[in-house]
């Protein structure tokens, strides 16, 4: 922890009587990446529902307009997950079916996954090697 900004350490010092080193644990760190990645996900997913919304109720294509914003989207994605990023791809462009039901993914090795919710999505991508 950044001792020049942290203004509770002088007080635990003077509590404690000797230096106190403040560090975040693993596990919030990593719960902190869930729920970023959930966050995002969400509202990403939230945006291209409502565009295809749009569009099927009006006529409006906003995909020129949100293009930029996707392809950015994309591209921290693919910087943070590599090719995994193409799974997150797939949840957010084409999970449903065109009856609307969710599809279920299939591994190369057979095995299926049913990801309906964002949480679902991150363990699953973070369970790949």
């Amino acid at each position: 922890m950044d001792r020049k900004n942290n203004n509770l350490l002088k007080p635990l010092k003077d509590i404690v009587g000797t230096n106190v080193d403040i560090t975040e644990s693993q596990s919030s760190k990593t719960k902190k990446e869930q729920n970023s990645f959930c966050e995002i996900v969400k509202s990403w997913d939230k945006t291209w529902q409502r565009g295809n919304t749009l569009f099927l109720e009006t006529g409006i294509d906003l995909g020129d307009y949100d293009a930029a914003y996707y392809k950015m989207i994309e591209s921290l994605f693919l910087l943070l997950y590599g090719s995994k990023a193409e799974i997150i791809f797939w949840w957010v462009y084409e999970r449903y079916s065109e009856d609307g039901e969710i599809a279920v993914l299939v591994t190369e090795e057979g095995k299926e996954y049913n990801l309906k919710t964002p949480l679902q999505l991150y363990r699953f991508i973070k369970k790949l090697k």
